[in-house]
């Protein structure tokens, strides 16, 4: 992904209660300072509030907890985002978490470099599941796609 923006919205999906899996691989070629992975869900002062909205990058992040796991800040520092530096100076990170909540509930996924003032260019692979892995059927639907 390449854009201007340094906030981008990279996909939602629904997960169900106890589930719900988001795999990631993202591949940082260096320019990325504050690169976060922005988790937003449904509720009325979350995704509601920033999207669409003429809020700034770090507007949109303030809402967020990071304690709850909300952010995930994509750098080597922080063990828990998966992320490591190679010999080529490139940065991946590869991990996955889990969605558990008491109802069904649609989350938002964004990328966001609020430092950035040249845009995100970011290559990566996200996996979103609702079922163990070798579940045909519902696998990789989001839970609006199987609950009609």
């Amino acid at each position: 992904m390449t854009i201007f923006q340094n906030w981008a919205f990279v996909a939602r999906f629904c997960f169900l209660t106890e589930r719900g899996t988001f795999r990631y691989h993202f591949q940082l070629g260096g320019e990325e300072r504050d690169l976060n992975l922005l988790l937003y869900y449904d509720g009325p002062h979350q995704w509601p509030t920033v999207y669409p909205s003429n809020k700034t990058c770090r507007e949109k992040e303030s809402i967020l907890d990071i304690d709850y796991g909300q952010i995930i800040p994509l750098n080597t520092s922080l063990r828990l985002s998966g992320c490591v530096k190679g010999d080529d100076g490139i940065v991946e990170c590869d991990s996955q978490r889990r969605f558990i909540s008491a109802r069904p509930r649609w989350w938002f996924i964004v990328l966001a470099d609020c430092s950035s003032k040249t845009g995100l260019n970011v290559t990566y692979w996200i996996s979103l599941t609702n079922a163990p892995i070798g579940t045909f059927w519902k696998e990789h639907f989001s839970a609006d796609e199987f609950c009609k």
